[in-house]
């Protein structure tokens, strides 16, 4: 686990020496004028989890196991961490980030359940080389464990925790019903902690280490003079210089909060959804297009696709088209090179998705060979006769 902590101090550090401005955005977390407490559900998150770190190290026997349950399944249900955790690896890749990573598409009727969000971030962990980090969601994060406890799905039965209604655990390849308390449930429970109280501390570090006022450059969206207000007290805003002009005239806009009245605000920033999301799109694209293969997950990829097919924009849907067919082209061609025949059977499926969706929204391709390759997928494969 010490490697672990130690990529989540990696992961801070990285997005702060590669884009600072853009780090800045990533805490400040800012999505409209507002108290701290209503701005974000961080705060209330690091707090809650406190006070269940608390009532966990003070209870014994089952009521410890239920506190445990609590940390665990609150743990993995906050958006912003997610958002944050995603926006950093995007900084570390001197990409800007975002408060909606997650979103299902660009109507935003839908936010990402929490293993799609697992699923969308893998990706970028992957593309920072942050494998503990990948480990600790993979190994740690149970669906079954979070939606039995807060469906009240389960039972405790002697060291057993009990699964009901629910699909059963799979560990090294075995299915399970119930798992031990002690041996499976209580590890996860502490790693979740030891992450939690690691992320929460660098988080919270990040804006402690601003103790006096710096000047930095920055993107927004041209490059920028930017002012850092760092106080006694910790960061408390940025000032992006001649940003805004109105009648000729140059002004500053800014993010701060307000001692006086206690909220977080800003003043002159008039980036619209649209504009924002055009710029996260385009980065987005970028992105894919600089890697040779998706490493870990599609989840991130298929969102991107959903929310490119929804705004119909004729350079958005021929850069995205063109990666579909990079990505389904790269597994194709695993699979033909593939001389196992037992993995060459397991793989061969992999590249339909990329060149089914292709055909599906297609507008400037000639798509002939994808669908002989389609096709060739598809065939099932010779069977053993006996005479």
């Amino acid at each position: 686990m010490e490697d672990t902590l130690n990529q989540i101090e990696e992961l801070f550090n990285s997005a702060k020496s590669k884009n600072e401005f853009q780090f800045l955005l990533t805490i400040l977390n800012y999505k409209h004028i507002g108290s701290p407490d209503e701005a974000s559900n961080l705060k209330e998150w690091f707090s809650a989890l406190e006070f269940y770190k608390n009532l966990y190290s003070e209870k014994e026997g089952n009521e410890k196991v239920r506190i445990g349950l609590l940390i665990y399944s609150t743990f993995f249900e906050n958006s912003d961490f997610y958002n944050i955790i995603g926006s950093l690896c995007l900084n570390a890749l001197d990409f800007g980030g975002s408060s909606r990573l997650f979103w299902k598409t660009k109507k935003q009727e839908r936010l990402l359940g929490t293993g799609e969000k697992i699923r969308a971030i893998k990706e970028k962990l992957s593309d920072c080389n942050y494998d503990k980090l990948i480990d600790f969601f993979e190994n740690v994060h149970y669906e079954q464990i979070r939606n039995t406890f807060f469906h009240s799905a389960y039972g405790i039965s002697g060291d057993d925790y009990v699964l009901f209604d629910s699909e059963p655990i799979i560990i090294d390849g075995t299915i399970h019903y119930r798992v031990s308390i002690q041996k499976f449930l209580i590890p996860l429970i502490e790693n979740v902690i030891v992450f939690f109280d690691k992320f929460r501390t660098e988080y919270v570090k990040a804006f402690e280490v601003y103790s006096e006022e710096k000047s930095i450059k920055g993107h927004f969206p041209d490059l920028k003079d930017v002012v850092v207000h760092g106080t006694e007290k910790g960061l408390k805003g940025i000032t992006i210089k001649k940003t805004s002009n109105f009648y000729g005239e140059w002004y500053d806009a800014s993010i701060l909060f307000d001692e006086a009245y206690g909220f977080w605000t800003a003043t002159n920033i008039n980036f619209s959804f649209p504009q924002q999301e055009t710029i996260e799109i385009d980065e987005a694209l970028r992105r894919y297009e600089s890697k040779q293969d998706i490493k870990t997950s599609n989840a991130e990829f298929n969102n991107l696709v959903d929310k490119i097919t929804e705004r119909r924009f004729e350079r958005e849907m021929i850069r995205i088209i063109d990666l579909l067919v990079k990505y389904g082209n790269e597994k194709y061609d695993k699979w033909k090179n593939e001389t196992n025949n037992f993995k060459k059977e397991s793989i061969k499926k992999l590249p339909l998705p990329f060149y089914e969706k292709v055909i599906e929204i297609n507008q400037h391709l000639d798509t002939n060979e994808i669908l002989k390759r389609i096709s060739e997928l598809k065939q099932l494969p010779p069977t053993a006769t006996t005479d």
